[in-house]
């Protein structure tokens, strides 16, 4: 083709090439998104895990800023990093060095939201729940965080239910997949810490996402020992609530996992002292676990159980331990006493899981399949130290008796309480036997010293002062140590001794059962015990009255090492998953069960109150009164 053909050819197309690079033009799409914020860029790293790149953006922020809202909202994110990071001073830094007026609301919710954490620090989730109900809803950018501490502090009182509605309402709030995920498992915890009593109170729940999730935790804690019918049930949860976010991954974790680890013992055997000073104790487990056994709703799937002697006149421990173990025994159970424990558990191997009914001293490390549960007078201190605390009381004194078991308790009462943001002032002990207590509370409520002062004041001036003894002002309460005839000459003269007004709590020890044995001198004292003692086990197998048709004469003097076989027989199937899912609880008749990591069984108590002759339950967030 000549040149000049070419040349017009191309002059032609021209048009058409111009407007074939517009249209490429346009089908590039359009503009990228803009660059993330510095503040952006902070909130990103935080969640992923990074918080040093996210208090560098955030500071990076703070300088670029010319908005003093701006400047105080990102400072309060990194005061609420910084207790993320454990470091509370620094947070309380940032919040005393911002402005409460003439700030935006943002900026008081989220100075609302430091407070909160760091009352939570503090060990009072009360506190924390007071300041946050003042702020809720709150601005849209701060409602997620109120809510997310609302529910934390919610489930330090033990108000699980309300924790979870206030999780389940901030997940229309989230957006990151990593906050959702996290806010859904908490919300499941908080409903697997909840006393199974909570959940059928509010059965049938409403029809809702909520209602969803109590729902499935009802089902679930009902039907974990049977995975199939778990499955069966979840599956028909399921159709009701087709778009529920627990079908997204946790109610299809939960059947597999009890699928996987809920594997229940056929053959057990149990090792109890049926012989010798402890027969009559090791024949009120047995007892207890046989009345399980024959009201297990299980029929066929129920275990063979035999029992042997490890008494005086019986095997020892480690002997019958082997002798289960070569007759075939999936699960051994005992034995009772402590000594006994501490001989199975020391340099031992143990090729078959074991269910000690005691504890270990805390220098014998515990080997890997041994399982502890007992009624041990450390969990109750350490339960009237939770509700204390849990109550705003924050300064005690204590008073035992002299001894291993006063020491104990004494210990457990104040390595809890301190623990949760209370002091104990100071402790004292008395003589078992003595029936005049006025020593160690005059030297408890410091009265010793007011006389002290009024005798120094008498000898400077030359002549006799009239005085009354002030007992100290700042005292919350008294955790007494003391079995029933104790308390109740204790009770009367604390009140002799200036102490009216002062709540007292104690262990379960200064109740008998025994309705009868309560008199007026005990009123207002409040102690802590099981749930079987104190008539609250209707759904957990038989009750004590039905069990005194049959032993009436052991259920009187043993009645709690009844509900201890109780339990030991419920504990069977589920100690892999207790112990592999710390927060999951089994709610038993000796009280609410979990099992940390090293095997030892916990137990969650009720609070009651002596109160005219009679006992009362009491609330967990009831703020303790003499």
């Amino acid at each position: 083709m000549p040149v000049v053909s070419r040349f017009s050819l191309c002059v032609r197309l021209l048009p058409l090439l111009v407007v074939m690079v517009l249209l490429a033009a346009c089908a590039i799409g359009p503009p990228e998104p803009d660059e993330p914020t510095l503040a952006e860029r902070a909130d990103e790293a935080r969640a992923q895990g990074n918080p040093e790149r996210a208090f560098d953006l955030y500071q990076q922020a703070i300088e670029d800023s010319d908005d003093a809202d701006e400047r105080e909202v990102y400072r309060l994110r990194m005061a609420d990093l910084h207790l993320d990071e454990n470091r509370p001073g620094p947070a309380r830094d940032l919040l005393g060095a911002s402005p409460t007026e003439g700030v935006s609301e943002l900026v008081k919710d989220l100075q609302t939201v430091i407070r909160a954490r760091l009352e939570l620090e503090r060990g009072e989730p009360g506190e924390a729940v007071d300041l946050i109900e003042q702020r809720v809803p709150g601005e849209p950018g701060a409602q997620p965080r109120l809510l997310d501490v609302y529910a934390q502090a919610l489930r330090a009182l033990g108000r699980g239910l309300d924790s979870a509605e206030a999780r389940t309402e901030a997940e229309e709030l989230l957006v990151r997949p990593e906050d959702i995920r996290r806010n859904r498992e908490q919300l499941w915890e908080a409903l697997q810490e909840t006393p199974m009593q909570g959940l059928r109170d509010v059965m049938p729940p409403a029809p809702d996402t909520h209602g969803g999730w109590i729902e499935l935790a009802y089902l679930v804690r009902t039907y974990r020992l049977d995975p199939e019918q778990l499955q069966d049930v979840v599956e028909q949860w399921a159709d009701r609530y087709p778009d529920h976010p627990a079908l997204e991954r946790l109610a299809g974790e939960a059947i597999t996992r009890y699928r996987e680890e809920a594997q229940p013992a056929h053959r057990v055997a149990v090792l109890l002292p049926l012989s010798g000073p402890l027969a009559e104790a090791g024949r009120a487990v047995r007892d207890g676990m046989l009345a399980a056994h024959f009201t297990d709703d299980n029929g066929g799937t129920r275990p063979q159980i035999w029992f042997t002697d490890v008494g005086e006149d019986g095997e020892d421990p480690w002997s019958a331990y082997l002798d289960a173990v070569q007759s075939g025994a999936e699960l051994v159970i005992g034995p009772l006493s402590r000594d006994a424990v501490e001989e199975l558990a020391r340099d031992r191997r143990l090729p078959v899981p074991v269910l000690a009914l005691n504890a270990l001293h805390p220098d014998i490390e515990p080997p890997p399949n041994l399982y502890r549960f007992g009624l041990l007078p450390e969990d109750e201190a350490r339960a009237a130290a939770l509700h204390a605390a849990r109550n705003g009381l924050r300064h005690a004194v204590v008073l035992v008796p002299v001894g291993d078991w006063g020491r104990r308790v004494r210990d457990a009462f104040t390595d809890a309480f301190e623990e949760n943001g209370g002091v104990v002032l100071e402790d004292d002990s008395y003589l078992s036997d003595e029936r005049d207590f006025a020593g160690p509370l005059r030297r408890l409520l410091d009265l010793d010293a007011s006389e002290e002062r009024a005798r120094r004041l008498s000898r400077t001036i030359g002549r006799s002062v009239e005085s009354e003894p002030r007992r100290r002002q700042d005292v919350d309460l008294v955790f007494l140590g003391a079995f029933h005839q104790q308390a109740r000459l204790i009770r009367p003269q604390l009140r002799f001794h200036h102490g009216i007004g002062l709540p007292i709590m104690a262990t379960s020890h200064v109740y008998t059962g025994n309705p009868e044995d309560i008199d007026r001198d005990t009123d207002g004292l409040i102690f802590f015990d099981m749930p079987w003692m104190l008539g609250n086990n209707t759904d957990l197998g038989p009750t004590r009255s039905e069990l005194a048709r049959y032993w009436q004469d052991g259920l009187e003097r043993q009645a709690r090492l009844y509900a201890m076989g109780m339990d030991a027989y419920r504990l069977m199937p589920m100690l892999a998953v207790l112990r592999s899912n710390p927060t999951e609880t089994l709610d038993g008749a000796t009280g609410t069960l979990n099992v940390d990591r090293s095997g030892q069984i916990q137990r969650g108590l009720i609070p009651a109150r002596f109160s005219g002759g009679r006992v009362q339950p009491v609330r967990p967030n009831e703020r303790p009164t003499d």
